[in-house]
């Protein structure tokens, strides 16, 4: 496989037309279309910029070999694999962060309803919407507080796992 084979199958494998590669490489799409014809040859610069923007090296796109498609598409099915992992972690975030939202609501209705409808003795000091109150408000920021907390776990233990 040549480099005009090369450079056509890797801006294919990762999903770019014959513009967007030509964007990112600044030249024109016409450019990239004799390349990859073999009518013309990209100057040294822009065959590092296409190994970087591939991510695989300027060997890899000179040197003729007999692995090439294997390497191709290895690299093709780690960044799928990877692509997956990830929408995998982002569905399991947003899954525990929907279910930890309902739990902390349902929790803060609970604690309203018993500040408001358990009764407290009245010792004759007027004590008992004070003590309703400081159970409404510190029920719910601890609720509120333990919710954050384990999101916040949650996506730093995600987020290692992903990164592994």
């Amino acid at each position: 496989m040549d480099l005009s084979e090369k450079i056509q199958k890797l801006r294919k494998t990762n999903g770019l037309s014959q513009e967007e590669l030509s964007e990112q490489l600044g030249v024109t799409r016409q450019s990239i279309s004799k390349w990859e014809s073999n009518q013309a040859t990209p100057e040294l610069d822009k065959i590092v910029k296409l190994a970087e923007i591939f991510d695989t090296n300027t060997d890899y796109l000179l040197k003729p070999s007999a692995t090439d498609d294997l390497m191709i598409k290895t690299s093709m099915l780690e960044r799928q694999q990877k692509n997956i992992l990830n929408q995998q972690a982002l569905t399991r975030n947003r899954q525990f962060l929907i279910i930890s939202v309902l739990v902390a609501f349902l929790s803060i209705i609970v604690v309203f309803m018993i500040g408001k409808y358990v009764m407290f003795p009245d010792h004759g000091n007027g004590h008992i919407m004070f003590g309703k109150t400081v159970i409404i408000y510190g029920g719910t920021f601890v609720i509120v507080a333990v919710t954050i907390c384990l999101n916040w776990r949650f996506r730093t233990t995600n987020n290692n796992m992903t990164k592994e």
